[in-house]
């Protein structure tokens, strides 16, 4: 068998190559995927904030709606079930002017409440380490259409009861969650 004597170690070089180019498509698969990982964890938390931020509605409505009822800021502490176990949290160490707002038309006043975002409720952990803020605003109450305040005001509309209509408050509630 007769050899060339030129191509001695050209195989060599390919496989050096082969290996070069295996190596990287190595090293760029697993750069992909600790990107996506990193991406998926960026998910995960930006979707546990945007639920303790839905919590934090959720959690705004029944003190609104039980200080309205009651006159007075109540409850003083709001009560969470997660996975069947229940906590306590207090209220106590929300700003003063909480039952106020809740109570009163605000119409954001000399220093602009409804503008800003001031915490007047705060939860630093709800569960998984999910923190809510929550700022509750009264901006301003209304006649109900077809009750009997609009009828006896003049109104040429449908008249009734006062079952038909009544008082509407609207509130602007702005909840943030944080992970």
């Amino acid at each position: 068998m007769k050899t060339i004597n030129n191509e001695k170690g050209a195989i060599l070089i390919t496989m050096l190559l082969l290996m070069v180019i295996v190596t990287l498509l190595g090293v760029i698969a697993i750069n992909t995927s600790t990107i996506d990982i990193q991406i998926t964890g960026y998910s995960k938390r930006e979707a546990q904030a945007l639920q303790g931020a839905e919590a934090g509605v959720d959690l705004s409505i029944p003190i609104i709606e039980n200080t309205i009822a009651g006159g007075a800021l109540t409850p003083t502490s709001i009560p969470i079930t997660i996975d069947g176990t229940t906590t306590t949290y207090s209220l106590t160490g929300n700003p003063p002017n909480l039952e106020s707002e809740i109570l009163n038309d605000q119409l954001g006043g000399a220093t602009g409440e409804l503008s800003l975002f001031r915490s007047d409720i705060s939860i630093t952990d709800i569960g998984q380490g999910v923190g809510v803020d929550v700022d509750i605003d009264r901006m301003y109450s209304f006649i109900v259409a077809g009750g009997s305040l609009e009828f006896a005001s003049g109104y040429e509309g449908i008249g009734g009861g006062a079952a038909g209509g009544g008082v509407g408050i609207l509130y602007k509630i702005n909840s943030r969650g944080t992970k």
